[in-house]
Order: structure tokens, then sequence, then C-alpha cells
């Protein structure tokens, strides 16, 4: 895919200035509250935030080849837009629809009005009883080629790397998001692509409606003089699922074809208790194996921390950490370490096969945990259909409980 970059390096050196503000202002969070450290430790922390988080990964080194092919946007839901393409009008807005042969390079949505409250210098977090955050009641669903299914879908904000809206900074290297949502994973298409969103909350199309969607979105496209054989898909799809782990895995991922796996994040809190478990394993399954042929020993690990994940949030461009309710939010990118598949992959989260005491100390109904992700990778289509997108109660993250006896995840 690196010969269809030579517009990206523009586009997010632009994007990349529009969000100096927020990453300045977290810097200033951070120093504030960490003066006791080494100074060497500041020092190397305002290094990293220096360079571009896109810069420091692998496959932009032919930024400068010139190639045919005109780079367009398609914008909607702001004022400006018809009114169809507005929420005032409908729950469901084609924000997007787009011939090929193309390559979507960027897709980004404001903020909706109300997620500013009152005083839109201000953090939401700091003004009491004023506006709301997005939740997984909108839908991002993304078409290729005429199918029928979606390829790409799942929560906005879980697309976005922040699960059930929980966090107003994301910094990785394919999304970001503060005062608004920003995507780079390439997505190219043959014939044609279909951007959705679909609003499926209780609030009528209207005013109000408009003020808690985002109010604002382009996607942004190169064109393309054909489309190469050795380009996959872009899929994303969103699970969540309560299980007892010393009896069941946590399924991310079950699809069939061919293509490769590059990404995912993860969700993980206890029902019933303040402790959260990191010692199951991340386990793909390649082309049918019973073995995991990778294999990763660890919940954390998988993420690029140890002994637990760090008491603070930690943004990188490849993997990176927050807090979720009484549990833990990651990510990670699997830039030059992409899974492949020819036939089919499975991903699963639990324990490793020798882990019996976890297993046994897991398996009481009082150690339920909950898991959500979304999983992002490439293939060929047509592709397995996508498991079914549950209501929006059933979305909602469930909050740690009292146990009693009898309850089940």
């Amino acid at each position: 895919m690196e010969s269809l970059t030579d517009c990206r390096f523009e586009r997010r050196l632009r994007e990349t200035r529009r969000q100096d503000a927020c990453a300045t202002k977290s810097l200033e969070e951070f120093a504030r509250r960490t003066t006791t450290l080494p100074l060497v430790f500041l020092v190397a922390w305002l290094a990293f935030y220096s360079v571009p988080a896109f810069a420091q990964i692998p496959g932009y080194d032919d930024v400068a080849t010139i190639t045919p092919g005109a780079t367009k946007a398609e914008n909607a839901l702001w004022l400006e837009n018809p009114l169809s393409e507005q929420f005032k009008s409908s729950r469901h807005i084609v924000v997007a629809q787009i011939n090929g042969p193309a390559e979507i390079t960027m897709m980004h949505f404001a903020y909706a009005r109300a997620q500013l409250g009152k005083d839109p210098k201000k953090p939401l977090r700091d003004q009491t009883g004023n506006g709301g955050q997005l939740n997984r009641d909108l839908v991002l669903r993304i078409y290729w080629d005429g199918e029928s299914s979606p390829a790409v879908e799942c929560p906005l904000v879980d697309f976005f790397c922040d699960p059930d809206g929980c966090t107003d900074v994301v910094n990785t290297v394919f999304a970001n998001v503060c005062r608004g949502f920003n995507s780079y994973f390439p997505m190219p298409f043959r014939k044609s692509a279909k951007v959705e969103l679909d609003y499926e909350g209780s609030v009528p199309p209207g005013n109000d409606l408009w003020r808690m969607m985002p109010c604002y979105s382009y996607v942004c496209y190169h064109q393309l003089k054909k489309f190469p054989k050795d380009l996959g898909y872009f899929h994303a799809s969103w699970r969540q699922q309560s299980v007892l782990l010393g009896r069941d895995e946590y399924v991310a991922l079950d699809t069939a074809g061919k293509g490769k796996f590059i990404g995912w994040n993860v969700t993980v809190h206890s029902l019933y208790h303040a402790s959260y478990p990191v010692d199951e394993n991340e386990k793909f399954y390649v082309d049918g194996e019973t073995n995991a042929s990778t294999e990763f020993q660890g919940l954390e690990d998988s993420f690029g921390f140890s002994w637990g994940f760090p008491p603070r949030p930690n943004l990188f461009p490849l993997t990176g950490y927050f807090n979720y309710l009484n549990g833990a939010a990651a990510y990670r990118f699997f830039v030059p370490d992409a899974i492949h598949f020819d036939k089919s992959l499975k991903v699963r989260i639990g324990f490793g096969d020798t882990e019996k005491s976890w297993r046994r100390n897991f398996s009481k109904p009082e150690s339920a945990v909950q898991f959500s992700s979304t999983v992002y990778w490439y293939q060929t289509i047509p592709a397995a259909k996508l498991p079914l997108m549950p209501p929006p109660g059933d979305r909602e993250p469930t909050p740690m409980r009292p146990f009693h006896p009898g309850d089940s995840p």
C-alpha cells in the first residue's frame, strides 16, 4: 500500500498541527502533576510529543513520490449541507458516497455542540450539569463495492479508541481524539464506498438530536487509476461479552478469507470487584489452527506494559492505556508485525493451558469480567458477515455491583 501514500504526509502534517494545542495542554498538565520526576524523564516525554505520531512508524519514506489522481473531500452534517445530511432530519446519515477506484485517506467528525457544555473553553468534565459525551448509541458503518453487509460496524467512539466515550484525548498513529475524531486508516476500494452514521438511541430527529451528534464531517479520498490486486479491504468490528474466564474465552474476532490483522482496542473490568485480572493470554489462531501460533502471555504485556497496567494513562503511537471504569482500556497496532492469514483468523482472550489455578479461581460466578473490543483488519471481499450489533441498551458497559448468589455474567 506504500505506493498510495503520496498525499498522506501533507494531509497528516496539517491535521497534526491541529492536534498540537491538545498535546501541549496534555504536556502542561503532565508537567504540573509530575514536578518531582527526574528532569531527564520530562525531556524524553517532551521529545515524544514534539514528533508527529505518524512519523515514528515505517511506511512514509516515499512521501515525495508523485502519482496521478485527484484528492477530494465529501462534507456532511453541518448547516451548510443539505438537510438530508443533517441529524435535524434523520437518524440515518450517509456522510460519504464515493465511486472507485479510490482510497479513503482520512475521516473527520467534529465534536457535538453538546459535548462542549456552556463554556467551550473548558473541558466538559469541569462543567457541572452541561452537555454530554457521545456514547455507543451512534454507530459507524462502511460498505465496500455495493456489498449489502458492512465491512465496518462499531460505535463511533469505540472506532476511535475511545470506548463508550470515556476519554477526552486519544493520540495514536491511526486515530486521534481532541475536540474531534480523526481516522487515518488507509481504505482502498475498487468500485464504491459508502460511509454512514446511524443514531440508534431514543431522541427523534430535530434540533436536540443535532446538538447531540457530531456537527460536521468530511471524508478525504484519493482517486486511483486502478485497484492493485494485492490490496485488502479495511474492516472493523466491535464486540462486548461478560465471561467467566475459568470456563470460557472472550471472542474478539472470527473471520474467514485472506487478509491481515493490524490492531485492536480492548477494555476489561470486573463485574463484582474493584480489581481485574491481567494474566489472561491473547491468542491468534491462523488458518484453522487448534493451537495458536501467536500467543501473548499477559494482557498488559500484549499492549507493551508489565506487572499490570501503569497508574497513569500512557498514549503512544502504537500502544497505549488509560483508565476505564474499575478496569482498563488499551490499544495496540500491529504495523510491522501484522498477523497474516490465508483462510481464517480467530482471536481470543483467555488463560493459558497450564494456568490451572487461574482457571479454578475465575470459574466462580463472583469472578465474572466484561470485555469489549474493536478489531481492525484488512481482507478480501466478500467476507463473512460481522456479528449482529446488539441493541443500544446492551452496548453500555455493565457497572460494578455487589454480588448476590444466583447472579450470572
